[in-house]
């Protein structure tokens, strides 16, 4: 079982009740959708720990997974992929970088929904939010395909460090060409991870994945 006991009640927060998002009975945000993306490759890598030699500022991710009643969903895939501090992705001609792994892998749930990777926080690329793409796949079915964005000033604190050159990702939730056909925030906020450090001061990010 992963411990979470140290992320407090953050992990569990609450939406509005005005939010015109859908929510599960323990009002947690039904998880909206974000199209995949040019990068995603299915490597089959079940592992917990993606980066290789990527360096980056370490993070762990925790995901729960449920249902729209608040049971926690066991043996659900959860399936990441993420570009290096540079905004680069693996295993793609485009970015040079065929053959290559890092940066991907996948973990089944636990009894309690959970699962756990770690990672280093990801860089960021024209036209996109700094984000974490996942997927969900339940009983051999892709179930959602999504992506998991940082607080801000999460991403300030990570991109004043020496090893992201490029500095702070300048985009606005309107300018991201995955988001701006919306006409507000709101998916974008029900998308943030929530983000903790851990008694030894190590970046802890974790999401309650809801399955409508």
């Amino acid at each position: 079982m992963i411990g979470l006991s140290f992320l407090g009640t953050a992990f569990f927060s609450a939406k509005k009740n005005d939010d015109p998002i859908q929510i599960t009975n323990c009002n947690n945000p039904i998880t909206l959708p974000v199209p995949e993306g040019p990068y995603y490759k299915d490597e089959h890598l079940n592992r917990s720990e993606i980066a290789e030699s990527k360096t980056g500022i370490p993070i762990i991710y925790i995901f729960k997974v449920e249902d729209k009643n608040c049971k926690p969903i066991k043996d659900a895939i959860v399936d990441i992929w993420q570009c290096d501090k540079d905004g680069h992705y693996s295993d793609f001609a485009a970015e040079n970088t065929v053959s290559q792994k890092w940066l991907r892998g996948y973990q089944k749930t636990n009894q309690d929904g959970e699962c756990r990777f770690s990672s280093i926080f990801p860089g960021w690329y024209n036209n996109r939010l700094t984000h974490l793409h996942a997927k969900v796949h339940i009983n051999k079915q892709d179930v959602l395909t999504t992506n998991f964005f940082f607080p801000r000033e999460v991403e300030h604190e990570v991109y004043a460090s020496s090893l992201y050159p490029k500095g702070p990702n300048p985009l606005s939730v309107s300018e991201d060409i995955e988001l701006r056909v919306d006409k507000d925030t709101k998916r974008h906020d029900a998308l943030l991870m929530k983000i903790e450090k851990d008694k030894k001061g190590n970046l802890v990010a974790s999401y309650t994945i809801a399955i409508a």
